[in-house]
């Protein structure tokens, strides 16, 4: 009988697929093996043509869940016979190129183990099978086995070892078998750190009554330290945002149960089918209007009118949800602005300032990862606001040019995540936050070095930011120098427009595009600071079309966290308008902002950003923000409220390559004068960014318009523009990637690509193909 060899790559490691591929293999009869590689799954079996089919068929169109196949490869090999069929350990000799396995949420057959009346299983909070539990996080090296993980120091008991060797059983070959026979010890210590216990049953119940008492508990999760208190208790949460220092930002709410939910938010089935996938993210919901919530929702969310909701993902705290039977408030365990603690020897030093009780267990993390949090339009549109736990590292779609590059994209620093080519395939670090601090520097280069060991990764080259500031160019800076290769500093809003056009497979094609790329800060090619742009697209070439006008970017950074300074600087340029904000300046300030005002400009901005938090301001909104995009939210909010249409029409004025938003400020600020409702002059404001995006894809004469920047996360900025543009024009938005930030690293990659491609091109239309020949030996 014929021997064939199956190379199957793709997210087909830590989901089951070897035992699927089993249970398959005896239904049609099958001889053979089959293994995890550095590179994939690999298939060897006896099979005739009729058989070889099936099993490509039922492994094509029915994967195990969570399995993501991106090729498939199939050829004969010189005959073999194999007796039966087993699973094997690989014999590696591959370079790592398969998708890393993320973290997955506790799945439905777990959790009913968790809560049944008996069983080795029941009430044990570390049950995994191969559709849940942590797989990135504990990874050490590949493939995905258990030697490989922090799990390797936790021999199984005879029973795991059943299961694990049992093709009948959903844990055959799960890498993180355990049960309360060979358990992972797990402590729960007081702020002294004097241990409390360590029984497993007990801890729940205790971190539950901790709860109703109004205390703060710390908990370990997939990616790190949670903190915990009643979502319920005004006071309770106003001592986690003390501890914290997180005066105002939104807290995330974990329900015990969907139901419990339902009645504070509303959820779409999108919105339901994400909070119960295997990535279990925070996902951002309407409130329920009209109808007084269970939470105390003005201390989780202040001003605003959509609320972080969660499930337990985690068999801990599904076991603490269950007995504590109300919502609470999860956190990440931090310091606001730091990144997530996650080592044991961290948490007991530090979380001893934030929280009462502190429950820990001895599975390692390896990598930190913050919660996921998405949103989702009324259009079911998915936006990603923070890409981490159980969709990092992998970026699933390949839009890029096949070749054996590795290059590495650092991305950028607000929203910071790096990102890797590896020959054909994409990863993309979780979010990893802001770099100005050293905490998240650390964090970064941690992540880095991780990243590429899993991967044996050495890059040829390198990308970075034009930003001469961003710590993340001058990371690059040091990895060129230590690697010898060649560094390209690409600017920061034409990564986020090739970005989007990579998501959407258009990076190589010739149509014309416009790229409408709103954010808060991007250094400029004039040096000025961009944020409001219109790019064009066209025979891979970006050219700058339009530009929000520019006004003074003030005191640098300071700008961006003073939203009142956002104002100050627009309504300067208006005559008798500024004196609307002497409120928000003591006498000091006015006086030295005065004189800053009366000096020449050195430094402008074309920030949509910033534009937006002047408008914020000046509709009476947050002043000063206790959070990144806190007047934003609170914009986005206010235009949300239902109440009658009655402000002016505004119009921006697009005058040769700029769009002059005066036009829109005087309008708005006579619409305030006459007491029309700031809710609607909030909506107003922005039915007017939807039609100057139309009037410029139509003087751009493209049909196509892509979107990127933070601006893109505002849900109602984008229904809106579906709803006015749908029908007309060809929309392009992300699907995978946030578009803030976070997508920065993914875009520079693009637009080397991009670029490569356009130079290859004209190199062939150029050169003798014998002398390219002779080139591309060394290449």
């Amino acid at each position: 009988m014929p021997t064939f060899h199956l190379h199957i790559k793709g997210l087909v490691q830590g989901v089951g697929f070897r035992p699927h591929v089993y249970r398959l293999a005896q239904q049609l009869n099958l001889s053979g093996t089959v293994s995890n590689g550095k590179d994939g799954v690999h298939i060897y079996c006896n099979a005739d043509i009729p058989q070889l089919i099936a099993l490509r068929h039922q492994l094509e169109h029915h994967p195990p869940p969570n399995a993501r196949i991106v090729s498939f490869q199939t050829r004969e090999l010189a005959p073999r016979l194999f007796t039966g069929f087993a699973i094997v350990q690989a014999e590696e000799s591959a370079v790592p190129d398969g998708l890393i396995p993320p973290d997955l949420g506790l799945c439905e057959d777990c959790r009913k183990e968790l809560h049944a009346l008996e069983g080795r299983r029941s009430g044990y909070p570390f049950t995994t099978c191969v559709r849940c539990g942590p797989r990135y996080s504990i990874l050490a090296q590949l493939p995905y086995d258990r030697e490989n993980t922090t799990m390797n120091e936790w021999p199984t008991c005879v029973h795991c070892d059943e299961e694990y060797q049992d093709p009948g059983n959903r844990r055959y070959y799960s890498q993180t078998n355990s049960c309360s026979h060979c358990a992972i010890p797990m402590h729960l210590f007081d702020r002294q750190i004097q241990e409390i216990t360590q029984d497993q049953r007990a801890i729940p119940e205790l971190a539950s009554q901790a709860l109703r008492e109004g205390r703060i508990i710390a908990v370990k999760g997939i990616g790190g330290y949670l903190l915990l208190c009643d979502a319920t208790q005004q006071l309770a949460i106003q001592l986690l945002r003390t501890r914290k220092h997180r005066p105002a930002k939104p807290f995330a709410v974990c329900y015990p149960r969907l139901e419990d939910a339902l009645a504070d938010v509303e959820l779409s089935y999108t919105a339901i089918a994400a909070l119960q996938s295997a990535e279990a993210p925070i996902v951002l919901c309407p409130l329920r209007k009209g109808k007084e919530a269970s939470i105390a929702l003005s201390e989780i969310a202040p001003g605003l009118n959509r609320l972080g909701v969660m499930l337990p993902y985690t068999p801990l705290l599904e076991l603490i949800a269950s007995s504590f039977q109300k919502p609470f408030v999860a956190t990440s365990g931090n310091l606001s602005g730091s990144p997530i603690i996650y080592t044991e020897e961290e948490a007991l030093r530090e979380l001893p300032a934030f929280a009462d009780l502190i429950i820990t267990y001895e599975r390692d993390i390896l990598i930190p990862q913050d919660d996921s949090v998405v949103q989702f339009t009324d259009r079911d549109q998915r936006i990603i606001l923070r890409r981490s736990r159980g969709l990092a590292p992998n970026f699933i779609r390949q839009p890029f040019l096949q070749g054996q590059e590795k290059v590495l994209a650092m991305g950028a620093d607000l929203k910071s995540a790096f990102a890797l080519l590896n020959r054909d395939r994409v990863y993309i670090s979780q979010y990893l936050g802001n770099l100005e601090n050293f905490p998240a520097q650390e964090a970064f280069d941690t992540t880095l070095r991780h990243l590429s060991d899993l991967l044996q990764l050495q890059p040829d080259r390198l990308l970075c930011d034009q930003h001469p500031g961003y710590f993340s160019a001058t990371l690059a800076q040091a990895l060129q120098e230590k690697f010898q290769v060649p560094l390209l500093k690409v600017q920061h809003h034409e990564a986020h427009f090739a970005a989007v056009l990579a998501e959407n497979n258009e990076l190589f094609s010739a149509t014309p595009i416009l790229g409408v790329i709103w954010d808060g800060t991007g250094w400029g090619s004039d040096e000025q600071v961009w944020g409001g742009e219109f790019f064009l697209r066209h025979q891979a070439q970006f050219s700058r079309k339009f530009h929000l006008r520019y006004f003074r970017q003030l005191l640098g950074d300071k700008m961006s966290r003073e939203p009142r300074l956002s104002a100050l600087s627009l309504l300067s340029e208006l005559p008798g308008q500024i004196n609307r904000l002497a409120p928000l300046f003591s006498p000091k300030e006015r006086d030295y902002y005065e004189r800053v005002l009366g000096q020449p400009a050195t430094l402008h901005t074309s920030s949509m950003g910033r534009f937006l938090d002047g408008i914020a301001v000046v509709l009476g909104l947050s002043p000063v923000n206790t959070y990144e995009g806190q007047a934003a939210l609170q914009l986005q909010a206010l235009a949300e409220e239902k109440i009658q249409d009655t402000a002016s029409r505004y119009e921006f004025e697009v005058q040769g390559e700029e769009v002059d938003w005066r036009p829109v400020v005087t309008a708005l600020l006579a619409d305030l004068q006459q007491g029309i409702p700031k809710a609607a002059i909030a909506r107003s404001l922005f039915r007017a960014l939807i039609e100057l995006i139309r009037t410029t894809a139509l003087l751009s004469g493209t049909n196509t318009v892509a979107f990127s920047g933070g601006v893109f996360q505002n849900a109602l900025l984008c229904e809106g523009i579906q709803d006015r543009m749908g029908k007309e024009f060809r929309l392009l938005f992300h699907q995978e990637l946030s578009p803030n930030d976070e997508s920065v690293g993914f875009g520079q990659l693009a637009w080397e690509q991009m670029h490569c491609s356009a130079e290859k091109k004209n190199s062939n239309l150029e050169l003798d193909p014998a002398l390219l020949q002779d080139l591309n030996r060394f290449n």
